[in-house]
């Protein structure tokens, strides 16, 4: 838990880097802008860990001084906090990153803002907004997007736009949008189906150790589906690859 300060963490933070820029200090070299990038994230890192509020100050004063890394970095740690209002205040940080161009805290505010966190509602219109602007040049911002309108967040369900930006984010080499490309390809309703491309989706997915991918490809071999003969040895091995990817599984 962070420590308590008369003023405000953010704006003691900026009354701080003011009051030393005044003085003529060289505090700016050593936590402000300068600051290298390896050492914000060290703090990104203790402060997401541990919540302990040297980092997390530290990461506030340089990106007082305008560092952008720090800012999201910033952004990163407090809306992991326990705390709703430091998740309120992450979120508003990722919008004035957002709103400053910073193409990555574009996808986050998206992301953060179509899933919601504890105590913080999602806000679907402003999501879509986000993820819109995004999707283009993030692959996880075109994944969202998809899901946005293949459920109808928000907006009315548009499967047609929903397969577009799965596509693309598959394209991008997301494994999560190359393993549901898959589904699609193999059970879904809107795109013709097609073993071939299922497979070939599900091999791409799996190869970038998606757990899931290596499971169904494990009863594929089992089975003897998507055009392939049923092969024992297969099925093992990608059952072996499926325990070994869940032991790696990283989510967003």
């Amino acid at each position: 838990m962070m420590a308590r300060f008369s003023l405000r963490p953010a704006a003691a933070a900026a009354t701080l880097a003011v009051a030393v820029a005044i003085a003529g200090g060289t505090f700016a070299t050593v936590v402000g802008t300068q600051v290298s990038n390896v050492q914000i994230d060290d703090w990104q890192m203790q402060g997401t860990a541990t919540h302990a509020a040297w980092p997390v100050w530290r990461l506030r004063i340089a990106a007082a001084f305008g560092n952008v890394a720090a800012r999201e970095a910033l952004a990163d740690v407090l809306v992991s906090s326990a705390q709703v209002d430091e998740r309120r205040e992450g979120v508003e940080l990722y919008r004035r990153l957002a709103l400053d161009g910073v193409p990555a805290a574009q996808g986050t505010l998206g992301h953060l803002l179509l899933r919601g966190l504890p105590g913080i509602a999602p806000d679907y219109a402003q999501s879509r907004r986000w993820l819109s602007v995004a999707a283009s040049h993030d692959a996880q911002a075109a994944y969202d997007l998809s899901a946005l309108y293949r459920n109808g967040y928000g907006v009315a369900r548009n499967p047609q736009l929903a397969i577009r930006w799965l596509e693309q984010a598959a394209q991008a080499g997301l494994p999560l949008a190359q393993f549901q490309l898959a589904n699609e390809y193999r059970f879904g309703a809107t795109l013709p189906h097609d073993d071939a491309l299922a497979l070939q989706w599900l091999t791409r997915a799996a190869n970038a150790e998606l757990p899931e991918a290596n499971l169904a490809l494990a009863i594929a071999y089992r089975n003897g589906e998507l055009g392939m003969a049923r092969d024992e040895d297969e099925y093992w091995a990608h059952v072996k690859e499926t325990e070994h990817d869940l032991k790696h599984v990283s989510r967003p």
